[in-house]
């Protein structure tokens, strides 16, 4: 009877009353759209959750992707939220929609059994190369009939031949799925997380190790109604093979989402071994610490203000080696991408700055992921030496073309569109003050989108590594390989894509899983020259899977060359020292020069206020600054420099000598202050050869 009233009543009003009236769906239609068994304990809940006044009018038929009846529930237990229509995500979080995703496959609304572990071994597939930086292709999840989506990889940076990775796991058990190798990535173990008490399942996998041997991992514990999130963080000891809870950090917030996390690995820093996170509760953004592995997780912190209109979701968190803290968020009202830095080791942050400014916001639909949509979220990562402070962001984004500079212009469904999505980047050369103009890195002209990509900086050379989902392999626009690009010059510029896998992924498929698809993001890690990407796969019409492979940089310097032979004094009046060197080996094509460093501490640290001179082009160098004190013992490094990549080496051998001068008389080194074995003796302060 009150649906017939309904219909009277709406059919008594004029036509631009009658278009503005939304059109709920029936209980029956709602069951039926998500194949909901009509007795089950998840009919029950929905069923209970039809009050769409709640509602705004427009939430009929907008693109968030929420079921309705979600959104009810979800505002009935957080009143407290902000549910603007100017907020593309309409102020609901988006792990709402891997909420959904678990309760369709489990209508009694209680976790489902837990999965089975399994130890390393090797796997059958075959390891195919695609090109020479790229070899060894892998399943880390190992073989599933239920979807593993979304994932995150780290390297352990102390020793490299430990490897974690880990994602969601919906369809199965619930609780998050944890992979984990010690032989470098050739054998991968799976486990997964335990569920803490109140939880029903787990969504938004981290990973990360600290200098002990401490793997670590981080998730949104969410309870079966779906209206409680909270961020636990675990912890193991046995290289990711078992884990235990460790802490709730996100303290009394019950609807923090999508969070990232990161370890400060730099010797140099005051700050090693922090765990910094950062994520959003509602709108803000928020990061945490936790002080090393032997210390706790501190009181959550506010870092975004007024700056941010809408929800402050899809952030990064990174470090660099003087300890400095950069996180990152794009703001889903402004359309601006921020970042703020914490120099105390994330007890406070600077005023957030403004990186640049999107074309569209929140997330994009293009072919090959149209139903869940692509999120536009931040790849942050940065970089500190004696001479460079860079930070860098990268995300997806339109390309700003004619018709296609406006959310109204995303290609969405439509293969034939000439709108496409791009990874932009931009990069700060002062520490994250000021930021260049964004640029495409891969403007190919092909109708093809990218997206989810994933940065990450070589701590050990500074070279910058990227990956990316690209249709552009599939005329279609609906395929998906997985392409890698590399910078050795600070992002100035971008090496030609090479593309990592060997077989391509449709989401678009029947077979698929449709709702979540790829999942919000992919993963990169590595150190050294040697990286490991993870990305969603469904080779062959496979389940959704988690795959790696090893990235091997050809263009990369190594750890130091041999280096500095001998420091000895001259025959001169004045007292000098004169330093000789065996000639690097240009690893990028040269030339190369040589940066020399004094200090009068031993075990210095070389840095530009201890820079004695820069672009030495011999293998001598001879020190008659005048400053020199006779009989002060001065301590020398000597660091190469490849001129195609602009990137120290690390330190040669510290050598010293202290000058005996002036006088009429030769300086002769003291003796016995040489660990190579050279004998002492007067050199050339140019050419390096004996008199």
């Amino acid at each position: 009877m009150k649906r017939w009233l309904f219909l009277v009543v709406l059919l008594c009003l004029p036509a631009a009353a009658r278009a503005a009236v939304p059109s709920w769906p029936s209980l029956g239609e709602q069951l039926q759209a998500g194949r909901v068994a009509p007795t089950s304990a998840l009919a029950k809940l929905i069923a209970a959750n039809q009050d769409f006044s709640r509602l705004r009018p427009e939430e009929a038929r907008d693109k968030i992707r929420i079921p309705l009846w979600l959104r009810v529930l979800w505002r009935r237990a957080h009143p407290e939220m902000v549910y603007s229509a100017a907020d593309p995500t309409g102020g609901y979080p988006l792990v709402l929609k891997e909420a959904y995703e678990w309760m369709l496959s489990h209508q009694t609304l209680v976790p489902g059994p837990p999965d089975r572990d399994a130890a390393p071994e090797a796997e059958e597939e075959a390891l195919s190369k695609t090109a020479a930086t790229v070899g060894g292709e892998k399943r880390i999840s190992g073989a599933q009939t239920s979807a593993r989506s979304e994932s995150d990889i780290r390297v352990n940076y102390w020793d490299p031949a430990k490897i974690l990775g880990a994602s969601n796991n919906l369809g199965a058990s619930g609780a998050q799925a944890q992979f984990y190798s010690t032989d470098g990535g050739v054998t991968w173990g799976q486990t997964t997380l335990p569920l803490r008490t109140g939880d029903a399942f787990h969504s938004d996998p981290t990973v990360e190790w600290t200098s002990d041997g401490t793997a670590w991992s981080t998730t949104i514990g969410i309870d079966s109604n779906a209206t409680i999130l909270q961020m636990r963080s675990y912890k193991s000891t046995d290289n990711g093979a078992t884990w235990t809870f460790d802490a709730t950090f996100s303290g009394s917030q019950t609807g923090a989402d999508k969070q990232l996390i990161w370890v400060d690995h730099s010797a140099t820093s005051p700050f090693r071994d922090n765990l910094y996170a950062i994520w959003h509760n509602g709108n803000p953004a928020f990061m945490s610490r936790r002080t090393g592995p032997s210390g706790s997780w501190q009181t959550p912190v506010q870092v975004s203000g007024g700056e941010t209109t809408g929800t402050a979701i899809g952030g990064d968190v990174k470090t660099n080696a003087s300890g400095d803290v950069f996180g990152f968020w794009p703001d889903t009202g402004s359309r601006r991408i921020f970042v703020v830095k914490s120099t105390n080791g994330g007890v406070s942050y600077g005023a957030p700055v403004r990186i640049a400014t999107t074309f569209d916001s929140f997330d994009i639909g293009v072919p090959a992921m149209n139903e869940r949509r692509a999120l536009v979220y931040v790849s942050g990562g940065a970089y500190r030496a004696a001479d460079r402070n860079l930070v860098y962001a990268a995300w997806t984004d339109l390309t700003g073309a004619s018709g296609c500079a406006t959310a109204a212009d995303e290609p969405g469904s439509n293969i034939a569109s000439t709108c496409k999505t791009r990874i932009w980047f931009s990069r700060s050369t002062d520490g994250g003050s000021t930021w260049s103009a964004p640029a495409m890195i891969n403007n190919q002209a092909s109708l093809s989108d990218q997206f989810n990509q994933a940065l990450v900086v070589d701590e050990k050379t500074g070279a910058v590594e990227i990956v990316y989902y690209d249709t552009a392999g599939d005329p279609g626009r609906k395929k998906v390989d997985v392409w890698q690009q590399s910078s050795f010059d600070g992002g100035v510029t971008w090496s030609a894509a090479v593309k990592v896998t060997s077989a391509q992924t449709d989401e678009t498929s029947a077979e698929a899983e449709s709702f979540n698809q790829f999942g919000d993001y992919n993963s990169l890690s590595g150190i050294s020259g040697q990286f490991f990407p993870s990305w969603t796969d469904r080779r062959n019409d496979a389940r959704e899977e988690i795959w790696t492979a090893r990235i091997t940089e050809p263009c990369l310097l190594g750890p130091g060359f041999a280096g500095l032979a001998s420091v000895t004094n001259q025959a001169a009046a004045s007292c000098g020292l004169t330093l000789s060197w065996t000639a690097a080996t240009p690893s990028c094509g040269g030339p190369v020069t040589y940066n020399v460093y004094r200090s009068t501490t031993p075990g210095f640290t070389p840095a530009p206020a201890n820079r004695l001179a820069s672009g030495v082009t011999g293998t001598g160098y001879g020190d008659t600054s005048g400053s020199l004190v006779s009989g002060t013992t001065y301590y020398y490094v000597v660091r190469a420099m490849d001129g195609s990549i602009g990137v120290e080496e690390g330190n040669s051998v510290q050598r010293s000598a202290a000058p005996t001068g002036p006088g009429t008389a030769a300086c002769v080194s003291p003796s016995g202050i040489f660990e190579d074995g050279f004998e002492s003796g007067n050199l050339d302060p140019w050419s390096g050869v004996t008199p």
